[in-house]
């Protein structure tokens, strides 16, 4: 699945999680509190279900910005985390 795709399934359960979009480091996320200022950033411009498709653009850009660098890269039979080298088993 996409990152676009994971932050998208993320907007769509509708409340605010202490999870982590799948894909993700959970180190990195939870450090530099992306979670509270995506879902910001999310109710700024008004995001909901009914016009999700129409803002894909704008997620896509809000992730290149601030989400591409702690993506979960496969090493071998683990995940990594490009900014903290943080290394995760396979789920």
């Amino acid at each position: 699945m996409s990152a676009l795709s994971n932050l998208i399934d993320y907007i769509k359960q509708g409340k605010k999680r202490e999870e982590v979009p799948h894909g993700y480091c959970p180190n990195c996320w939870g450090r530099q509190e992306y979670g509270g200022e995506f879902y910001k950033a999310v109710r700024k411009k008004d995001i909901d279900l009914n016009n999700i498709e129409e803002h894909k653009g704008w997620i896509q850009a809000l992730a290149s910005q601030y989400l591409y660098g702690i993506d979960l890269q496969k090493k071998g039979t683990e995940w990594e985390c490009k900014q903290c080298s943080t290394k995760y088993e396979h789920e």
